[in-house]
């Protein structure tokens, strides 16, 4: 188990992700481990430079501003069920945009199969091990493409995240 997480092997194994924020938070004992994983991935997404605040009033009247979420998912170790830890992803909510106006490609944060195949050729003629790991924040290792939406993209923070109302975020890696 994950450091901090041991008090946690008595919380029941078939606890669901939850839906959304108000229902994370309701769970006093993953509570705290919530909240840490929310900071973890936004204080990540900040410090490689992803966003840009700004103002909505500030904005051109032809920006449109997508909404996001936190994404909550339970992590088990697979013999005992046991909760090892507690993930939490940034995603935009683009099922809001409108064929034709706001998209053209669809992107996804997928590693490439080449990737895959040279990490398992170094293991095996470096005779090393490999085991499953989390790739974090993977969707900001490129740089945005031009064009997008009016060639920029806009989001609001995470309900419950704490900014202020007019905030919003320009999206500067993709």
């Amino acid at each position: 188990m994950i450091a901090g997480y041991e008090e946690l092997a008595d919380i029941d194994m078939l606890e669901p992700d939850p839906p959304n924020c108000q229902a994370a938070m309701k769970n006093v004992c993953l509570r705290p481990f919530w909240m840490q994983s929310e900071n973890k991935e936004m204080d990540g997404l900040n410090a490689k430079g992803c966003f840009k605040k700004w103002k909505h009033s500030d904005l051109e009247p032809n920006n449109r501003v997508f909404g996001s979420l936190f994404h909550y998912h339970i992590k088990r170790d697979a013999t005992t069920g046991h909760i090892t830890n507690c993930k939490v992803c940034l995603v935009v909510m683009g099922h809001r945009m409108t064929e034709g106006e706001d998209y053209i490609d669809a992107f996804a944060p997928v590693p490439h199969s080449t990737s895959a195949r040279v990490i398992i050729s170094l293991a095996a003629a470096l005779d090393l091990e490999l085991h499953s790991c989390d790739l974090t924040q993977a969707f900001i290792q490129a740089d945005r493409l031009e064009g997008g939406v009016n060639g920029r993209i806009f989001i609001t923070p995470p309900k419950g995240w704490g900014e202020q109302e007019d905030v919003v975020y320009e999206c500067q890696r993709l």
